[in-house]
């Protein structure tokens, strides 16, 4: 949806369910490995879904985003690894976030390829996505590169499958709900009942590059879930995604329904954006990863259907955040974990925590040795942190007594 979700690798990783260990482990590097299928895509699943593809023939890892139509690469990754004289021009784009970014657009034919699949495409936005998602991200593949596939997603065993129609897939045990294009977006319907006294029904955009879920600014407003919702912490961050500052309010709805699926005590969110893509009248919000993670998903672009099967995350009960910040993992391009946002009143914000921290260690663990699977499972686990951060005015240790937000 031109944009990337700002929500952190490790903040949003909220489990969801159908209705502490205070130490780092030994094994950090650990990683599980399951047996993919044939053809099939390697991913990593970190709250984002990255895929490893080629750009002229420079390899890199990609954002798997049902959330746009678009095709963009990572400013760093563009000029860093490509040579060749491409003709530009200047425009600006607008996402989640209450601004714009100013970007770069290559004119020229640029082509791509992930697995045995190629797209040659032209007008190719130049982002600056990693300030936003981190150091994995070189890129983002939007909807029309599978326009005319199928595109199925397994969160679990970490891979993605692309097929010509859907004759050759399984879906057997999957139920299946129709999707509806709202401007450039492939919604479905959800029901998201946040009290006793407001449940929300409509289409929300099916966002593989959100790992978090959320409710616009116009339907927090229409509803006045900001004066309903009594539990709530607020959140705001400077890189809420291509259109800069965002903020919002974190809570937990009672349930959430989607399709005969049910899960209860869902964390979400609801914006307070102005303008961008949080703040539109024409869809109710965003279903991000933090849920479509308790699925195997199958899009069929070709008739528009969206398939769905519970998998072994399903049962797993949503979890609180306890950390009380949002970083990204910015360690092989600036040297340390850079926090990006904060929520209102908690310990990191108290202890004067800032965004554009750079922090280089984690329980006395250099932050190079902390794999992505730890920081997903493991972090918003403990009950107290000590991270060593960087700044310009030199460094700065923090002790964090952890305790969920709400």
């Amino acid at each position: 949806m031109r944009k990337l979700f700002f929500l952190s690798i490790i903040i949003i990783q909220l489990i969801a369910c159908k209705n502490s260990s205070n130490k780092i482990s030994d094994n950090i590097a650990k990683v599980d490995t399951f047996t993919i299928p044939k053809n099939a895509i390697p991913i990593v699943y970190n709250g984002y879904v990255l895929a490893q593809g080629n750009v002229d023939s420079v390899h890199g890892s990609f954002l798997i985003d049902t959330g746009s139509d678009w095709f963009c690469l990572d400013s760093i990754f563009q000029y860093s690894n490509h040579s060749k004289n491409y003709n530009y021009h200047h425009s600006t784009v607008s996402g989640i976030g209450n601004s714009f970014q100013k970007i770069t657009v290559i004119k020229d034919s640029i082509r791509l390829s992930t697995g045995k699949i190629s797209y040659r495409t032209t007008d190719v936005s130049v982002i600056n996505m990693k300030p936003i998602g981190g150091d994995l991200i070189d890129g983002l593949i939007g909807t029309d590169y599978f326009v005319q596939s199928i595109l199925a997603i397994n969160y679990v065993k970490e891979y993605i499958k692309i097929d010509k129609n859907i004759d050759s897939v399984d879906i057997s045990d999957y139920q299946v709900l129709q999707m509806k294009k709202v401007k450039n977006y492939y919604c479905i319907p959800l029901s998201v009942k946040i009290n006793d006294s407001v449940t929300i029904k409509g289409n929300f955009i099916i966002d593989t590059g959100s790992p978090s879920s959320t409710l616009t600014s116009s339907i927090a407003e229409k509803n006045n879930l900001k004066k309903i919702i009594k539990r709530k912490a607020r959140y705001y961050t400077t890189y809420g995604g291509v259109g800069g500052e965002s903020s919002g309010y974190t809570f937990i709805a009672d349930s959430l329904k989607i399709s005969n699926y049910c899960f209860g005590n869902v964390i979400m969110s609801f914006s307070l954006d102005e303008s961008g893509v949080l703040a539109e009248e024409e869809y109710m919000g965003i279903l991000g990863n933090n849920i479509l993670d308790h699925f195997d998903i199958i899009f069929d672009f070709n008739k528009n259907n969206f398939y769905l099967r519970s998998n072994e995350n399903f049962n797993s009960p949503f979890i609180l955040d306890k950390l009380g910040f949002f970083y990204v993992d910015r360690f092989k391009t600036m040297g340390g974990w850079v926090v990006t946002g904060l929520f209102e009143n908690s310990a990191a914000e108290k202890q004067g925590l800032r965004i554009d921290d750079k922090i280089i260690s984690v329980n006395e663990i250099p932050i190079e040795k902390i794999s992505y699977k730890y920081q997903k499972n493991n972090l918003t686990k403990l009950d107290k942190v000590k991270i060593v951060i960087k700044r310009a005015e030199g460094i700065k240790n923090l002790e964090l007594k952890l305790s969920p937000l709400l």
